[in-house]
């Protein structure tokens, strides 16, 4: 079964925004922007620009390889310039070339809640905030995401890994709540992680030089890792998907991202 939304994105590019003679291109964001509020010519017309960003908004219900380009682009809604007009059309030149990918579900009875945890220090130019962002796998199929600015600055990489470890482990515990409700048997959900640091952090029940920065309330982690509720696991970077939801990566990661994420062309 697939989960698409060409139709969608057809109409946006041939109705709405008239950009159907656009020549795609191969990711949705330049890797290493420096997007600012500040600089750039302002534009005249920002309805065009929320109209946008809100249209690619909904389009991230089954694309989240989209997630953190317009996550990124929706934090100019109030005052738009320039640069953020050609960000937001490259978002949708690059739907244009992937129009027909959706989210693929293979036959399996496997279940088992997987989470992939990532998040990126400093990755806001203006304001020095990090990206947190996760992937939620039911067994190999993806049903939930997000890739959400950080709010409050990351001091390490350490700090906002462990933010990130947090949301991803609210994230586990619900899902492990809806499958009760549905009557389904799961397992302990398993969180994956790419710094060994913040792992280290979570496990670490005693008071560390580390945490007194870090607010109390993202020490939930630590408290459902001591109760066994969930377990964290560490993965090498190459194979941590959830990259795609915190920076803009080049085209081979994120077509290589995207296959592990089960996102890929509709079969006809």
């Amino acid at each position: 079964m697939y989960l698409t939304q060409r139709r969608y994105i057809q109409d946006l590019l041939n109705l709405k925004f008239k950009m159907d003679n656009t020549k795609p291109t191969g990711t949705s964001l330049e890797m290493n922007h420096k997007l600012s509020v500040y600089e750039g010519e302002k534009i005249e017309d920002i309805k065009e620009y929320q109209s946008l960003v809100g249209s690619l908004i909904y389009a991230t219900h089954t694309r989240a390889d989209i997630s953190y380009s317009v996550g990124v682009l929706s934090q100019f809604m109030h005052l738009p310039r320039r640069p953020h007009m050609d960000a937001v059309k490259r978002v949708l030149k690059y739907l244009k070339g992937t129009i027909n990918e959706g989210i693929f579900y293979t036959y399996s009875s496997d279940f088992d809640i997987q989470i992939y945890s990532d998040a990126d220090w400093i990755g806001a130019k203006d304001d020095k905030k990090s990206t947190s962002g996760y992937l939620a796998f039911a067994g190999s199929k993806l049903v939930s995401w997000s890739s959400k600015k950080q709010l409050i600055v990351a001091l390490s990489s350490t700090q906002d890994e462990y933010r990130g470890l947090t949301t991803s482990t609210q994230e586990a515990i619900w899902l492990k709540a809806l499958y009760t409700d549905l009557g389904l048997l799961s397992f302990k959900p398993h969180i994956f992680g790419d710094s060994v640091s913040s792992m280290h952090l979570a496990a670490n029940p005693i008071f560390h030089a580390r945490t007194k920065h870090i607010e109390v309330h993202y020490h939930f982690i630590r408290e459902k890792l001591m109760a066994k509720e969930i377990d964290i696991s560490f993965i090498p970077t190459e194979k941590q998907v959830a990259d795609m939801m915190t920076k803009a990566l080049d085209g081979v990661k994120l077509c290589r991202f995207k296959a592990m994420s089960g996102i890929q062309p509709i079969r006809e």
